[in-house]
């Protein structure tokens, strides 16, 4: 058995009323709806990028943008683009580089952004002995829009450095848009 002496005070000492809290200020409620509001429109504008790619939230962004005076990115989605011929034969009047065309169609069943486009040639054992990205200004000739609009086909042609090993097959990948692309084996 415990003696009562040897229980500390706080122990033994019975709480009559649960702690009091503190009144909140009536000036705090428009504030705290202020810093939610201006913190949806902080998730909503630097996150319009993301929001914009995903079929269920794009609504939602193009609709606060419309609000917000921001831009919408041009929807991106490369594997509704679809690669519908391609062939590689060297240039008859310049040694040393081969010419690359292609045409892929849009499928999506809206525009979006030019894809960034990934070359690469590979030796007889399928081994990548050389590799180039090109976006659009690359790869298209003349003028075109920021779009490739839905069920449109695009034709590409690339002039690129025929490698020192030898390369006997290529392949294509159609790749998100970025803003940096490093220009592999270009030679246009």
């Amino acid at each position: 058995m415990v003696e009562e002496s040897a229980t500390p005070r706080f122990a033994r000492e019975a709480v009559d009323e649960a702690p009091q809290s503190l009144p909140v200020p009536r000036w705090a409620w428009p504030l705290l709806f202020v810093l939610f509001v201006l913190l949806l429109v902080q998730i909503l504008v630097g996150g319009r990028a993301t929001l914009a790619n995903d079929a269920s939230t794009r609504p939602l962004a193009v609709t606060a943008c419309r609000v917000l005076a921001c831009n919408v990115p041009a929807w991106s989605d490369p594997a509704s683009l679809k690669i519908v011929d391609h062939r590689i034969h060297a240039a008859p009047d310049r040694p040393g580089v081969l010419v690359v065309e292609a045409s892929f169609r849009n499928d999506a069943r809206w525009p979006q952004a030019w894809p960034l486009l990934q070359l690469t040639l590979s030796d007889i054992n399928g081994v990548p002995v050389a590799q180039g990205r090109y976006a659009a200004t690359q790869y298209l000739a003349g003028t075109h829009g920021a779009t490739i609009g839905s069920g449109q086909t695009a034709t590409v042609q690339l002039n690129v450095t025929d490698p020192p090993q030898k390369a006997v097959s290529f392949d294509f990948a159609l790749l998100p848009p970025t803003d940096g692309v490093a220009a592999g084996a270009n030679t246009r």
